[in-house]
């Protein structure tokens, strides 16, 4: 009986720390990071811009269909190899600086919003691409999850280390 009520205390106070801890975070997820490409502006715009091309360079994006949109610009989803599938929908872009898109469709119980900025050096010979995510995550549960297990920049490092072995892969076939 006395092991019971122990077991039981811990667990209601598991569980209290948990709604308290979810509560005293953010519903905003905000997370930014930048890198630089020793490749003009062009270059880096048209990997981001052009989302058909996705999987010829990204990491886990096997596939893409486009889809109905809602604005006058396009959308898409991303199919991983998985066939697991995010649907995309561009908001809002100006040429060579910046683009907008957000994960759209009413699968999703967190929506989420990127901006990648492009930035030319004084030369034009390299680029500085930032690339913030702005995720909302309005229950408790996957607001303490994404806190505990995802706060570091992994999404945004897969963009980079994608655009880098897109880079190499490129010097390498020049070569040839």
């Amino acid at each position: 009986m006395k092991r019971s009520a122990i077991i039981f205390i811990l667990l209601i106070s598991f569980i209290g720390g948990i709604i308290w801890y979810g509560k005293s975070l953010p519903e905003l997820s905000h997370i930014s990071t930048s890198q630089t490409f020793n490749r003009p502006t062009d270059y880096v715009w048209q990997l981001i811009f052009e989302f058909k091309r996705y999987p010829e360079w990204r990491e886990n994006v096997y596939a893409i269909e486009k889809i109905p949109n809602t604005t006058h610009h396009d959308a898409w989803k991303e199919i991983d190899e998985d066939g697991n599938t995010t649907p995309y929908q561009l908001v809002e872009f100006n040429h060579n600086q910046y683009i907008i898109m957000e994960e759209t469709g009413t699968t999703h119980k967190t929506s989420g919003k990127w901006l990648f900025e492009v930035t030319a050096s004084k030369d034009g010979k390299s680029t500085t691409l930032k690339i913030t995510e702005d995720r909302l995550f309005p229950d408790l549960l996957p607001r303490v999850v994404n806190h505990l297990l995802n706060t570091s920049t992994v999404k945004i490092d897969a963009y980079f280390r994608s655009i880098n072995n897109k880079i190499m892969g490129d010097v390498i076939r020049n070569r040839k």
